[in-house]
């Protein structure tokens, strides 16, 4: 949220070119977005603690249902806001809203 006060028409421009139909840049721009994601998510899982996930859950089902739900909701947000220039209390209430799914996940997967 620091980041995206800090520099709301970077964040903009990454939210428009999501939304790009125009064939000779959308795979460029579907390459570069997915590599973020990839590296994104090798940071966000790496020092995940295995030992909380209940016995009879399959951990990597549960991260692939885990990654399908926040790309999902990143998606949502992404198409409700307008500009991120002034995301400050929309980004608190996207938060609140975070916290309900992952709540939710939590008391589905772990122990």
């Amino acid at each position: 949220m620091e980041m995206q006060k800090r520099f709301p028409y970077v964040f903009d421009f990454l939210a428009s070119s999501q939304l790009e139909e125009g064939a000779d840049v959308k795979e460029f721009i579907k390459e570069k977005v997915d590599r973020i994601y990839y590296n994104g998510l090798k940071k966000m899982y790496k020092d995940i603690d295995y030992s909380k996930f209940r016995d009879d859950i399959q951990i990597e089902n549960a991260i692939e249902i885990l990654n399908w739900t926040m790309f999902g909701f990143g998606e949502k947000i992404i198409k409700e806001i307008d500009s991120f220039k002034d995301s400050k209390e929309f980004g608190k209430q996207a938060l609140k809203e975070w916290k309900i799914y992952s709540d939710m996940l939590k008391d589905s997967f772990y122990k």
